[in-house]
Parts: structure tokens; C-alpha cells; sequence
């Protein structure tokens, strides 16, 4: 009998409490981190993001709310701090991966 791992399986089960956030009175919501689908890393260096990368991630993360959040004026140092509660919450430090958590 071969034992297959089923990355399917693993994804449902480790799905983590979406972030939540508010800006100018509006509630966001965005998926943990790491659901995040793979293209997005095609894009972006996670390990050393630049702004540009953070607002692909955000992007990414909020997804259909998007063009409200978007449309609210925000100062860049607050997405700065939105991006390290995002990655805070999924409890990975900025700059460091799971596969480098032993490093």
C-alpha cells in the first residue's frame, strides 16, 4: 500500500483564521498568508519584500476588496504595519519562511 501525501487534504485542514482589519470605519478581511495562491510568488521576493511587493501581496490578499480599500487614503508607513500584522498573524516574522525557520 503506498502512502501518498494529499496536499489537498493538508490545505483544507491547515486553514488558519483570516486576518481582519479596519480602515476609515470599513472592516477587510484577507485569508491567512500562506493561502495565498503559489503564482503570486513568481512575482514578488518574499524573503525581502519591496513596497512593490507588498502592495502585490495586499492586492493578492484582499482580492474582490480590493478597489474599496484602495479607494480609502492611507499613509504608506500604515501598509507597511498592515503587512507586518498580516504576516504576525500567520506567526512567521517578516523575511523569514517556514523552510527557514530553523536558520
Amino acid at each position: 500500500m503506498s502512502n501518498v501525501f494529499d496536499l489537498d487534504v493538508w490545505a483544507a485542514e491547515a486553514r488558519r483564521e483570516p486576518f481582519r482589519f479596519a480602515l476609515a470605519g470599513r472592516e477587510f478581511t484577507m485569508p491567512s498568508a500562506g493561502e495565498l495562491d503559489k503564482s503570486v510568488l513568481s512575482t514578488v521576493n518574499i524573503e525581502a519584500p519591496s513596497a512593490g511587493d507588498i502592495g502585490i501581496l495586499l492586492r493578492a490578499g484582499l482580492g474582490d476588496q480590493w478597489p474599496d480599500f484602495d479607494a480609502l487614503p492611507a499613509p504608506l508607513a500604515a501598509l507597511g504595519e498592515l503587512f507586518r500584522q498580516w504576516q504576525r498573524h500567520e506567526g512567521i516574522p517578516l523575511g523569514e519562511s517556514q523552510a527557514s525557520a530553523d536558520s
